[in-house]
């Protein structure tokens, strides 16, 4: 049972593009300048690799016991699993909710509601066994900073914390299925009195998602998007972890992959990607390569029609740096994107905290119509001695579509096909 309850980072996370300068339609001259300086801020903002956390963490103001501030690995390990003592509980403000996705699946959720008007987040979680508790520093952050929050599981995650059984009906696809969820919750997000606009941001698989859902927002739910550590294509993301690398079927072999659908994907007896895909591929009427079709964010990209800000570590175990570059080259010409990514870091919660919460603050406080109500106060604290983060990052200006297109890995359950990306 421990081995289902220990939480994981996303490693799966992870059509032809119009074109790019189709993103923003009509953008602003000062909706450019606004998204350009926001990033230019976030940019000078102090990093520091060496973070060291100490205190205590003040989104949590009325916890009975100081939450103490942890290094941000703790949130996709033992600081997600309920009654863990590095978990928090869910500050007062917040209260379950239950929403569901537009083929019936329930989907669980954690709302904080503040009174009077303001602008909303939509905290997204990644590939973890407790879904949306993996995530509850991040929420508990931006209630605290003024806005009202949402953070909800995605399908067949965090099932033994429901009721204990497993709804078989809709099992997790790594992307396409959960994108859906996404955009759901945010649309329940958004009819809610009082909320004024909404900003999604999203972790690992979830930043994946929750690019492939603001890509399908057709009824303006989402103002602006903000993710970390997002895979750029599924199927690229599952092949970068194949043993032997740039193997061919029926010789390839994924165990990172396979360990981690054995902790995650309900009921934790599958072990292999295409297991899991041919089991969904059956429940939704389709095909494991068409279920891959739907995954691949930096060609969604090109139907955001918001502001998206994109990050990733050249030293993630994970996704693979490789991947800004295909975010990176798929944004050009595009005035309200950019992909930036950062010397080190590891995977989507980065080693300096207090930035992450900067970022994260400066970014939503600029770009959300109505942010007036809000703060940009971070809940932690600061390490002293970092640089600006424009100091630490790794140039992209040699991406483009063609060598985004050129990463694009075969077909994982048999090699022979071309991506479905």
């Amino acid at each position: 049972m421990q081995r289902r309850l220990l939480s994981l980072i996303v490693v799966l996370a992870g059509c032809a593009a119009v074109a790019a300068t189709a993103t923003a339609p009509g953008a602003s001259a000062a909706s450019r300048r606004t998204f350009s300086r926001t990033v230019a801020r976030i940019l000078a903002l102090p990093y520091q690799p060496a973070y060291a956390p100490s205190g205590t963490d003040s989104a949590f103001p009325s916890s009975p016991t100081p939450v103490l501030n942890d290094f941000p690995a703790e949130d996709y390990t033992s600081g997600s699993i309920p009654d863990s003592p590095d978990h928090p509980s869910w500050p007062p403000i917040f209260k379950p909710v239950t929403l569901h996705a537009p083929d019936g699946a329930t989907l669980l959720g954690e709302l904080a509601m503040h009174p009077g008007r303001r602008p909303a987040v939509l905290v997204v979680h990644g590939f973890n066994t407790n879904g949306k508790e993996s995530v509850i520093r991040w929420a508990a952050l931006l209630a605290h900073d003024g806005y009202d929050v949402l953070a909800a599981d995605q399908r067949d995650f965090a099932a033994e914390y429901h009721d204990g059984n497993v709804d078989s009906r809709y099992p997790q696809t790594f992307g396409w299925k959960e994108a859906q969820d996404v955009l759901a919750a945010g649309r329940y997000l958004r009819r809610l009195p009082g909320v004024t606009s909404e900003g999604i941001v999203g972790f690992s698989e979830g930043a994946q998602n929750a690019i492939l859902a603001v890509a399908q927002d057709t009824t303006h739910v989402f103002s602006a998007a903000l993710t970390f550590s997002g895979p750029a294509d599924q199927d690229t993301q599952v092949y970068s972890t194949a043993a032997p690398p740039n193997c061919s079927t029926p010789a390839c072999t994924f165990p990172v992959t396979d360990a981690l659908i054995a902790l995650v994907v309900p009921p934790y007896t599958d072990d292999d990607p295409c297991q899991v895909l041919d089991a969904a591929a059956t429940a939704y009427h389709t095909t494991a390569y068409k279920v891959l079709a739907h995954e691949s964010a930096f060609h969604a990209q090109t139907h955001v029609r918001v502001p998206l800000l994109n990050f990733y570590a050249a030293d993630d175990p994970l996704v693979h740096p490789f991947q800004a570059t295909m975010m990176a080259g798929y944004e050009r010409g595009a005035p309200l994107q950019r992909t930036i990514e950062i010397q080190r870091g590891a995977h989507a919660y980065y080693y300096d905290r207090w930035w992450q919460q900067k970022a994260i603050l400066t970014y939503f406080h600029a770009l959300l119509p109505s942010a007036g109500p809000t703060s940009t106060a971070a809940t932690v604290n600061r390490t002293p001695g970092g640089t600006p983060i424009s100091s630490q990052t790794v140039s992209l200006d040699g991406a483009t579509r063609a060598s985004a297109n050129a990463q694009l890995a075969p077909y994982i359950c048999d090699t022979s096909r071309r991506s479905p990306g």
